[in-house]
């Protein structure tokens, strides 16, 4: 969630563009404990897997809004560093490496053509000091509490989110944010992102359809550019993407594949992708900075157990007994080879249906 002050110095998003059905909700009630509200968020999690959460009105959200406006501060700074000096942190995936900074063009669109964005992952393990800490340029290096600061209340207000799904999913309270835990080895990213104007004559996707690898996302972006697929469509139907419209002080939440796979289905990751702004927004540079939550290393990808979650056994599955770590592996192998096709997962019906509480 990207402060008014900032929204401000960039074109407006313009109204006549057709935009999807994503809910917004106020952090203030979510920490209210309102079973009705909660409810509401649940089964967005349940069907779309997207919405929009207002983060004023909380001392945790009103910090936070300062928190991304100086993130972007410094996302600016780190692209804007000579490309030698970029090129000493580049990423390395082909050895695993997905932490520091990627060029435009190195991985493939839908249709084969480069991408069109950069990005720059810090590891949530090197930030908040689970492992050594990994060399950065001084941009980066000069404002690690900050982004501490940013990854821990981050991670407090979708702990609450996460209460919330424990609870339509009857899981005990704590359940799935024990599987994301901070204080334990994982994945998670923090990954600042810039996409630069597009060509008049040549505007296309900019980043591939896909669904997100991990639990859960916190995006924060002012340009607009992100797309979500119309549940139940067609991913070949360009009719059926409909832009995400960003709003101040807003943060855009959104399921990912382990949450599919832990909840047995229930949750949905829906797929997205990001294109070329709309309007006058076309010309200017897209940043956002994306929270990647991902399950702890060790933590096993079987389905929870719960009244409401049906066993594997019951859908004729066979359970998947790997680490995160090894799913996660397997996941980006198999992206890499172009094996795994991008697809909007979960979203069944919870039998009998309940409300949170």
């Amino acid at each position: 969630m990207v402060s008014q002050r900032l929204f401000d110095a960039l074109p407006p998003f313009p109204k006549d563009v057709s935009t999807a059905d994503v809910p917004k909700f106020s952090l203030s009630r979510l920490f209210s404990g309102d079973s009705v509200y909660a409810h509401e968020v649940f089964e967005t999690c349940r069907t779309t897997g997207f919405f929009l959460l207002e983060m004023g009105g909380e001392e945790i959200g009103d910090n936070m809004i300062s928190e991304v406006d100086a993130m972007f501060d410094m996302s600016n700074n780190v692209f804007d560093l000579e490309i030698e000096e970029k090129t000493r942190y580049a990423q390395d995936a082909s050895k695993g490496k997905f932490t520091g900074w990627k060029d435009i063009g190195i991985m493939k669109t839908d249709t084969g053509a480069p991408d069109r964005c950069e990005f720059y992952a810090l590891a949530q393990d090197d930030i908040i000091g689970n492992m050594s800490s990994l060399p950065h340029p001084d941009a980066i290096e000069s404002h690690r509490s900050t982004i501490e600061c940013f990854l821990r209340h981050a991670h407090s207000i979708l702990t609450q989110i996460l209460s919330i799904l424990d609870a339509g999913l009857g899981l005990q309270r704590g359940t799935l944010a024990s599987l994301v835990s901070q204080e334990r080895s994982s994945g998670t990213l923090v990954r600042m992102i810039r996409y630069p104007p597009q060509p008049l004559s040549n505007r296309r996707t900019s980043l591939l359809r896909h669904t997100d690898l991990g639990a859960i996302t916190f995006l924060c972006s002012i340009v607009g550019g992100l797309q979500i697929l119309t549940p139940g469509s067609d991913p070949t139907d360009e009719a059926a993407w409909r832009y995400i419209r960003p709003a101040p002080n807003c943060a855009i939440i959104n399921i990912g594949d382990a949450l599919v796979e832990w909840s047995g289905g229930i949750l949905r990751s829906n797929m997205h992708r990001v294109t070329y702004a709309p309007g006058a927004q076309a010309d200017s540079p897209r940043h956002s900075i994306a929270y990647l939550v991902r399950g702890n290393k060790s933590v096993s990808m079987k389905r929870l157990q719960s009244e409401r979650i049906p066993s594997a056994a019951e859908d004729g599955e066979v359970e998947m007994d790997v680490s995160c770590e090894e799913w996660e592996l397997n996941k980006n192998k198999a992206l890499t080879a172009g094996a795994d096709c991008a697809r909007s997962r979960g979203g069944r019906d919870l039998v009998p249906a309940v409300k949170c509480s």
